[in-house]
């Protein structure tokens, strides 16, 4: 046919492109240009021609799409025998195999087989889509970006896709070309965003790009090709949904379907993946989507294998503890590559119910051998090793939908909302079950870029917007509410599950009445009346005589003197003693109870909420409506309006400092005895952030941060709020008449903060700041003899 010939350009019948190897169309901007030099090789490994090697059908990553081909490997496969050949030994996916892994002649397991495309399978496919398009001479960009769903496509997909139209089919059946043709924001774009914003989950995808996929040659190292491919897909699919950021179950899908696609397209596959194929709280902090899935699989396999929930049963085995990872990484962490294939390729055009049709298939093929086991330790070990067991993708796909073919997604979704419930009603945060605000979003936001004015629109038009944004202002306010509003959930279900002792009683439901606001500042003067002292310890301090004070690390102590410069006298679990200063920490508390949940030295997880949850939801309300920079004119960023509204507040009040007792207004006393309201804690944050944070370069992204986590410690984040619209001619400066922050929307935010003001938080101002090792200079001897001599030696000695 001469389709064959136009679609695909003249590649081979075994559907991997012969001739050059072309360079990779991706935003490869920190990607080293690799210079070719062709060479004349006649060994079987690869062949070179034109600038580049090209493997073999069924050789070593024949598999691949053309840009990941390692061309050092290929290059040294390429070499007579024995002369320079690489240390290991790769299959067609890129992995490392040992050499008793390597095909068998006469072996007929799929996994032992040499990855070669079916010539008649690949030609049926041309022929169907020629045939449904009614296009003489078709190509790529004749075929519809969205199949027609049919029963005979179901067919030909349950019987695998070609791997040479794997990458086209899996854009067109999952949705994913659709998407990206329909979206506002070009991949370029995100990956222009991503890099400007300095996101927190950019460390741990940092942390984890050497991790996802070490065996295979494509990701073992920082310089391979693969790497700063799956370095911006996450980062984008992290800023592009703040909801979720970045989940580590998301690094092996991305670089698996990196071996296979070009960047731009992987990154639209994921965002297909998160945003349509699973649910929308899947891959978030709590990862409750993929719980509320174990258990419905459980629910699953009471109806349709009962044999196998009595074993479950009878030796106590919790199912989710093995399967909670196979879903959350799509199997790709699980199974061999070649049965993979065949699962996404189901999975892409039938959706999340694939996944629990291939776990009952999986079980119901393995249920005889699991009934004959006599353990626990045996069954268990039986059930985590299923999914590398199995060696024919045909048969279990057949066992699959013969045990669950009847299995739909309305079934699944009724299940998966009675169970999201139920994990909900267990962590003890839904308030009120019929609100639907105490529910997970059921739908991912995404991150919207403003398109800027061309110079001439601002000269004529000034910074007026077009009638399509002023009539969706109000749509947006209501977006960014419910985004904050999940967002404090989320920390207030942490505090709650952590220490729920003194936690669960919180009302996480906002007080909107106007008694509320007449109450914000007589309880924030209510928690100084009967305050007191406490530390937290730094380390373990063994207690040898009976006027000392033993403490293990993180133990909270009520200081009782703090006379002495190095020795402090507390109680601790009523007992009393010196200890020594320098091993602990004071803790600003304000009289509240001081709980580990809160305190990110303990648990890094608040961190994550605060800085990487709700700290780019307030960002984005404090850049809605926020002025852009004139033409010529310096930055814009929230931090700066932070800045100035800090200064205007208490310079405007500065002469009236001492009268406010006598107006009864919010204070509070420092050590010094001076007077401190929410307006000059706010003032003294932002100047003691700009010291610590300029010193170190850090970014305005990470000052703004940084606040929020005193506002937090302080517990008055609403407070500051309501202070900073109070300064309007700040913020008419800085905002536009239609914002947040000039609206009365900003009151309902401070309702919604006011609920983080109930709990206790611990949070360093510094923790993205890089550590700095400060090495004291040594006392010379006659010094040092002369300091123990009278007693005015310091712990440092």
């Amino acid at each position: 046919m001469d389709i064959a010939r136009t679609v695909f350009g003249g590649r081979s019948t075994q559907g991997y492109m012969h001739g050059k190897a072309l360079k990779a169309q991706t935003l490869a901007e920190d990607e080293d240009d690799r210079d070719c030099s062709p060479e004349d090789n006649t060994d079987t490994g690869s062949t070179s021609q034109g600038c580049g090697y090209t493997p073999t059908p069924g050789g070593p990553f024949s598999a691949l799409i053309s840009s990941m081909w390692p061309q050092d490997i290929l290059a040294k496969l390429a070499q007579p025998e024995g002369a320079g050949q690489p240390d290991y030994r790769y299959n067609e996916f890129g992995f490392r195999v040992d050499e008793e892994d390597g095909p068998e002649a006469t072996s007929t397991n799929i996994l032992n087989m040499p990855f070669l495309e079916d010539s008649q399978e690949r030609m049926k496919w041309i022929a169907h889509l020629e045939f449904t398009h009614e296009v003489g001479d078709l190509t790529w960009d004749k075929v519809e970006p969205e199949l027609q769903r049919s029963d005979k496509l179901r067919g030909m997909i349950r019987n695998g896709i070609p791997h040479s139209l794997r990458q086209q089919m899996w854009m067109r059946i999952s949705g994913a070309l659709l998407k990206k043709l329909n979206s506002e924001m070009s991949y370029k774009d995100v990956v222009k965003e991503s890099n400007n914003d300095h996101l927190m989950s950019s460390k741990q995808i940092e942390k984890d790009l050497l991790r996802t996929m070490p065996s295979n040659a494509c990701f073992s190292s920082m310089s391979c090709t693969g790497i700063p491919r799956l370095r911006r897909v996450l980062r984008g699919v992290a800023w592009l949904y703040p909801d979720i950021g970045y989940c580590q179950g998301t690094g092996m899908i991305a670089a698996s379907l990196l071996l296979f696609m070009e960047e731009e397209d992987a990154f639209w596959m994921m965002a297909t993946i998160v945003e349509d194929l699973v649910p929308a709280s899947y891959y978030s902090s709590t990862l409750i989507g993929v719980q509320a899935d174990q258990r419905v699989l459980r629910q699953l396999i009471i109806t349709y294998l009962p044999d196998v929930d009595m074993l479950l049963k009878e030796h106590d085995i919790e199912l989710s503890l093995i399967s909670l990872h196979w879903f959350l990484t799509l199997f790709s962490s699980v199974v061999h590559m070649k049965i993979l294939l065949r699962m996404w390729d189901l999975f892409f055009y039938e959706g999340s119910v694939v996944l629990f049709q291939v776990t009952l298939g999986m079980l119901k093929a393995q249920e005889s051998v699991l009934i004959k086991l006599e353990n626990s330790a045996q069954i268990f070990n039986a059930l985590s090793d299923i999914p590398g067991d199995i060696e024919d993708v045909d048969e279990l796909l057949q066992i699959a939908m013969t045990t669950a073919g009847s299995l739909t997604d309305s079934i699944i979704e009724t299940n998966r909302r009675k169970h999201l419930a139920y994990l909900l009603a267990d962590q003890g945060a839904i308030v009120n079950p019929d609100s639907a605000r105490n529910l997970p979003k059921q739908q991912l936001s995404r991150r919207q870029m403003r398109r800027s004015r061309s110079l001439i629109q601002l000269l004529l038009f000034g910074e007026i917007d077009d009638p399509d944004f002023m009539k969706a202002k109000n749509i947006k306010q209501t977006e960014l509410l419910v985004d904050l509003r999940e967002a404090i959930l989320q920390v207030a279900r942490h505090f709650q599950s952590v220490d729920p002792s003194r936690n669960s009683k919180i009302s996480l439901v906002a007080d909107y009445s106007m008694q509320s606001h007449a109450r914000d500042h007589e309880n924030f003067i209510n928690v100084l009346r009967n305050r007191k002292r406490r530390a937290k310890a730094l380390l373990d301090f063994e207690r040898h005589d009976d006027d000392e004070l033993g403490f293990r690390k993180n133990d909270i102590i009520t200081i009782v003197s703090q006379k002495d410069e190095h020795c402090w006298v507390g109680e601790l679990n009523g007992l009393r003693g010196w200890f020594p200063a320098k091993f602990v920490e004071v803790l600003d508390e304000r009289s509240k109870q001081y709980t580990s949940a809160g305190d990110d030295a303990v648990t890094e997880t608040v961190t994550d909420l605060v800085r990487g949850t709700l700290g780019p939801t307030l960002k984005a309300t404090f850049e809605h409506g926020l002025r852009k920079s004139s033409l010529l004119g310096g930055p814009c960023h929230p931090w700066l309006f932070l800045e100035e509204a800090a200064y205007y507040l208490v310079e405007k009040e500065f002469d009236s400092v001492y009268s406010r007792l006598v107006l009864c207004k919010t204070y509070r006393l420092d050590e010094d005895g001076k007077v401190l309201t929410p307006e000059e804690i706010l003032y003294r944050c932002v100047q003691a952030i700009n010291v610590t944070h300029d010193s170190a370069h850090a970014q305005m992204d990470v000052k703004f941060r940084s606040l929020i986590c005193c506002g937090l410690n302080e517990q008055v984040l609403h407070l500051w709020l309501e202070a900073l619209c109070s300064c309007t001619p700040i913020v008419e400066k800085w905002y536009q008449t239609w914002s947040f922050l000039r609206s009365p929307g900003w009151v309902q935010i401070k309702c919604e903060l006011r609920i983080l003001s109930h709990f206790a938080f611990n949070l360093s101002q510094d923790w993205e700041l890089p550590v700095k090792k400060e090495v004291a200079a040594p006392l010379k001897a006659g010094v040092r003899d002369m300091l123990v001599k009278h007693h005015l030696f310091s712990w440092d000695l």
